[in-house]
């Protein structure tokens, strides 16, 4: 049973289209993004390629390739699995799973190969505010001092970028010499390009950052379909242990209501023996 994900993830991606030249399969839903402009058509499938590039110290390069499989149905709910490609082929793959259920307020998570999920009950949107009390939303919040970093945005444009008619933008932020310790200005960079066309707004088709800190990281969208996926790949396999917990909200002396973030995944277990 624990292949099973395998197998459903696999036929989600395969329902995805090549992106160039592709139509929607069925009737879509049209929604109202929140705090958004954008119209955003339900259901749909995409599916990226990321490609990782590490820069050593000594110069020399590692890349980290993955997979990402992003599934959003009509109900609003979204699955996200990512698989990290292991370095050598005696490796196991990993996936990581989340789902975000906006009805039922969950976050649930587990890894496969694996044995548990954790379900995580979010309180409804601005009822963690509401329980803080008076006094506490009285104090304020004293902001950390951040060095000169100074950023610009350039509009690239219109573009057909991985066959879908694309809006980019590129920001470059730069950390001026001295302002960290650094001797030389630190010029970070990232390109960004999401859809322009009916349907698909604003839905990230290519992201490239450069941090000369740490990485280059670029993301692709590989393939894409609107129809409905399928029911299961947002539920754990059927024989995962589910372990429930709850967000723990707490009310600091700021305006501001924090919320304990979500344990880390599982370590990966190993797999079960054939």
């Amino acid at each position: 049973m624990r292949g099973t994900i395998f197998m459903t993830l696999a036929a989600v991606a395969g329902l995805a289209l090549p992106v160039a030249g592709q139509a929607p399969r069925t009737r879509v839903t049209t929604v109202e993004m929140a705090n958004s402009s954008h119209v955003a058509r339900l259901p749909y499938t995409v599916e990226y390629k990321t490609a990782r590039v590490q820069r050593l110290a000594d110069g020399t390069t590692i890349t980290h390739e993955s997979t990402e499989v992003i599934a959003v149905d009509s109900q609003g709910r979204r699955m996200t699995a990512t698989t990290n490609n292991p370095a050598s082929a005696d490796q196991t793959p990993l996936t990581r799973v989340t789902v975000f259920d906006p009805a039922a307020h969950t976050n649930i998570s587990w890894t496969v190969p694996g044995l548990k999920a954790t379900v995580m009950a979010m309180p409804p949107l601005g009822a963690a505010r509401s329980s803080c009390t008076s006094a506490t939303r009285g104090a304020g919040a004293v902001m950390p001092t951040r060095p000169n970093i100074k950023s610009t945005v350039e509009d690239l444009g219109m573009e057909t970028v991985n066959g879908i008619e694309a809006h980019g933008r590129l920001t470059t932020t730069t950390t001026p010499a001295g302002a960290i310790g650094n001797n030389e200005p630190i010029v970070r960079t990232s390109e960004i390009w999401n859809a322009a066309v009916p349907g698909l707004n604003g839905l990230l088709v290519r992201s490239v950052i450069d941090d000369p800190q740490s990485d280059r990281t670029t993301k692709e969208l590989t393939n894409l379909t609107q129809s409905e996926p399928d029911a299961t790949v947002f539920a754990p396999p059927s024989d995962y242990e589910i372990v429930n917990r709850e967000v723990s909200v707490t009310c600091p002396s700021s305006n501001a209501v924090s919320v304990e973030p979500p344990p880390p995944p599982p370590a990966a277990e190993p797999a079960p023996e054939q």
